[in-house]
């Protein structure tokens, strides 16, 4: 694991609003209807589907499923285009299965403890996941 400093960057998808008993039943969803209409994104930079948790706020997660994309310009309906600005992140890999990916988050917010650093409050994480869903994840967790 490591401190990196990711530049900003655009990201077009789908925004999911929700408490945590309902993520199981929503993400999938607007998983699935980014892979189905991924070709309706323009200036598409990269194959990664992106999980990024903008916040937790009051119990509601506010995430987005989409790709990464060097600007925005048209977003499709039901869609939203988003800037992520430049930001310090806790950074590594995950190859483990999509089910043991929480044990992976649990030990970046260990080691940022252990080294000093305050994870941010509002649980600002991105993912960048492959589609095949077999490959390795990048994970990042803001710290502030």
């Amino acid at each position: 694991m490591q401190i990196i400093k990711k530049p900003g960057f655009y990201v077009v998808g789908k925004k999911v609003s929700c408490p945590w008993e309902q993520l199981g039943i929503e993400m999938p969803k607007a998983w699935a209807e980014v892979t189905r209409r991924k070709h309706e994104i323009s200036n598409k930079v990269s194959p990664y589907t992106l999980d990024i948790c903008l916040q937790l706020k009051d119990g509601i997660f506010t995430q987005l499923v989409g790709v990464e994309v060097s600007k925005i310009t048209e977003v499709p309906d039901g869609f939203e285009g988003i800037s992520i600005p430049e930001q310090n992140y806790v950074h590594t890999r995950h190859t483990g299965t999509e089910m043991e990916m929480i044990h992976t988050f649990e030990n970046m917010i260990k080691w940022a403890k252990e080294n000093n650093h305050t994870i941010d409050p509002e649980d600002f994480k991105i993912q960048f996941a492959p589609d095949d869903k077999n490959g390795a994840h990048e994970l990042y967790y803001k710290v502030v």
